[in-house]
């Protein structure tokens, strides 16, 4: 943007950065849903990954 104050030109920008708060909201519910879902289930396969491992590393010092 151009502007013109007491004869002299002055270019102003403006930046406007959206937060992932506006990107989340500006989402349609499908891919809202499915984003929710998806972390969900990442998140349950990493418990149980993190519950394995821990099984694994208890029976291991038991051994030995």
């Amino acid at each position: 943007m151009t502007t013109v104050i007491d004869g002299i030109n002055y270019c102003i920008v403006v930046l406007h950065q959206q937060s992932w708060m506006d990107e989340l909201n500006s989402l349609p519910p499908e891919k809202v849903m499915a984003l929710i879902t998806s972390t969900a289930l990442i998140w349950y396969v990493a418990s149980a990954v993190r519950i394995q491992l821990q099984v694994l590393a208890h029976d291991e010092t038991k051994e030995t």
